[in-house]
C-alpha cells in the first residue's frame, strides 16, 4: 500500500469520530456466509506473490450486500473499480481490483429490517487458527471459525469484546509489499475503530496482532490510540460518544483514496449513496468525507497526502 504522510495520519487521528457516530446505525450486525466454499478460485491478495505475513496491515475489505448488481454500479462508477465473478454455493461473490490487483469482496445476501450493509475490514495474520486461540481467551467471539479460501488463503470472522468486527486472514500469496507509491484512486489507506472502551479494545488487538501502540497528544481532542505494525501506522481506535447507550455495538470504518473527495461525495449521491460526514478540511489540511452506498453500507473517503516522512504505509 502507499506511504501516507504525518498530515494524512494526523488529520484521521484527529476527525470528529463523536459526531460521526452518531449519525451510524447502532443495530448493525453480521450477515456473512461462507459463500467462497465452492469457488473455483479468487484472484490472490498479493500479485505478485510475496510469501511474506505482515501481521496487523489491513489487506483487504468485503461488502455484504443485498444488492451486488447496484453495489457494483455504484462503486465502480465512483472508484473506477472493476469486478471479477466468482462462481460460489450461495447468492453471488465478486471481486473488486484496482489496476489489476484485488482489493475487495462484494458477497450478495438478502438482509431483513433488522440487519445493516457492512464493509468489514481483513487484518493478516500469520496463523488465523493461533489468532483465533488468541481471541477467544481475551473475550472475543468467533462469528467464523477458521475455513479455507481457494486463492486467497485461510480466513475466520471474529468480534472483539464490544462487537467490531473483523476478518483474520493469512493469505496463501503472502501480503502486498508496503510502498513508497503515491496512492491511487479506489485503494484501501486507513481505518479506524469506534468503541466504547477504547483502553481494552487497544489490548485485544495488540494480543491479537502484536501492534505497536501510542496515544494521541490529548490537546488534540478525547484520547486515542494509534496501531503500528512493521512501523507503518495502521489505524487508529477512537471512543464512542458518551450520549449513546452503554451497550452501543464497536465499528470499524475503513477509508479509500479518491482525488477529489467533495467531487466523490457528490457522485456517490447522484448514484443513490448519502452522505453522512460532510466533505471537510479537517486538522492539517486533509479532506475527509463519510458515504453511504445505496444499501447503506458505510465507508469513509479521503486524499491523501504526499508522504513527507514515510511515516505509514
Amino acid at each position: 500500500m502507499p506511504v501516507l504522510s504525518r498530515k494524512t495520519t494526523s488529520a484521521l487521528k484527529t476527525f470528529d469520530w463523536r459526531r460521526l457516530v452518531l449519525s451510524l446505525p447502532v443495530g448493525i450486525t453480521l450477515c456473512l456466509a461462507n459463500a467462497a466454499h465452492a469457488a473455483d478460485s479468487f484472484l490472490p491478495l498479493a500479485v505478485p506473490a510475496t510469501n511474506k505475513a505482515m501481521p496487523g496491515k489491513f489487506v483487504y475489505a468485503q461488502l455484504t450486500t443485498p444488492d451486488i448488481v447496484q453495489a457494483e454500479r455504484f462503486y465502480g462508477q465512483l472508484l473506477g473499480w472493476t469486478f471479477k465473478e466468482s462462481l460460489v454455493s450461495v447468492g453471488r461473490y465478486v471481486q473488486a481490483t484496482v489496476n489489476g490487483k484485488s482489493v475487495a469482496g462484494l458477497v450478495e445476501r438478502p438482509l431483513d429490517g433488522r440487519h445493516t450493509p457492512l464493509w468489514l475490514p481483513f487484518i493478516s495474520t500469520a496463523s488465523v487458527d493461533q489468532l483465533v486461540v488468541t481471541a477467544k481467551t481475551w473475550g472475543g467471539s468467533i462469528m467464523f471459525a477458521p475455513h479455507d479460501i481457494p486463492g486467497i488463503g485461510r480466513e475466520a470472522i471474529i468480534s472483539d469484546a464490544q462487537g467490531g468486527l473483523f476478518a483474520a486472514v493469512q493469505s496463501s500469496s503472502g501480503d502486498p509489499e508496503d510502498s513508497d507509491a503515491p496512492a491511487v484512486q479506489g485503494q484501501w489507506i486507513w481505518n479506524a475503530l469506534l468503541t466504547r472502551a477504547p483502553r481494552d479494545a487497544t489490548g485485544f488487538y495488540q494480543k491479537l496482532f502484536s501492534y505497536e501502540v501510542r496515544t494521541q497528544d490529548e490537546s488534540q481532542g478525547p484520547l486515542r490510540y494509534i496501531l503500528s505494525s512493521q512501523a507503518s501506522a495502521r489505524a487508529t481506535v477512537n471512543p464512542l460518544p458518551p450520549r449513546l447507550s452503554a451497550d452501543a455495538p464497536a465499528r470499524w470504518i475503513s477509508f479509500i483514496n479518491v482525488d477529489n473527495v467533495a467531487e466523490s461525495a457528490k457522485k456517490a449521491v447522484e448514484l443513490g449513496g448519502s452522505v453522512i460526514s460532510e466533505p471537510h478540511l479537517d486538522h492539517n489540511n486533509s479532506m475527509i468525507a463519510i458515504l453511504a452506498d445505496p444499501s447503506g453500507a458505510v465507508f469513509g473517503v479521503m486524499e491523501a497526502q504526499a508522504s513527507v516522512d514515510g511515516e505509514a504505509k
